[in-house]
């Protein structure tokens, strides 16, 4: 399994080991109001989730690559590689709001891609953003994703809430 060491984090696969670190963020509302599928609201749905992404890494083609991201041994946020078709990813992240601001979230992202682009066969990553998340959007043009569509829309899952999206490309 990939560990990933850029300048000053550490990038490696999620396990079910990092339950009590990850679950502090990933349940926290006013953090993941702009992720799709989170809240994750109990415990359950978080083990689940784990567990998911923990199997994906023995899977000969998973769905997607969770990884955990590392500052000093502690659990600061993830990144994950999505499977969009033969060609193509979607690119994601959290960061703990303590860890937002120093560019971690861009160091991550860069060596995501440099490991999409030597272990992959996709051509094109592509991630997405909700338009009130400016943050996402600066990191997304800080690894060389050019925004190809500023007028989609998203629907929240778990709330029904319809807002603006942003989707960005990169060539590969």
């Amino acid at each position: 399994m990939p560990v990933i060491q850029p300048e000053r984090l550490v990038l490696r696969p999620l396990t079910t080991n990092d339950f009590s670190a990850f679950r502090q963020f990933a349940a926290d509302a006013e953090l993941t109001r702009y992720m799709l599928f989170y809240p994750q609201e109990t415990e359950s749905e978080t083990k689940t989730f784990l567990q998911h992404a923990e199997q994906a890494w023995m899977e000969q083609h998973p769905e997607a690559y969770e990884f955990a991201i590392l500052r000093e041994d502690t659990l600061i946020g993830t990144i994950t590689v999505e499977y969009m078709g033969d060609t193509q990813g979607m690119l994601g992240w959290i960061l703990r709001k303590d860890a937002q601001g120093y560019g971690y979230a861009t160091e991550a992202a860069l060596a995501i891609v440099q490991w999409v682009k030597e272990q992959l066969p996709y051509t094109e990553l592509f991630a997405c953003c909700d338009a009130r998340n400016p943050a996402s959007a600066r990191v997304m043009e800080r690894i060389g994703m050019h925004c190809i569509d500023a007028n989609g829309s998203r629907t929240y899952p778990k709330t029904g809430e319809v807002a603006q999206e942003w989707m960005y490309q990169m060539n590969l």
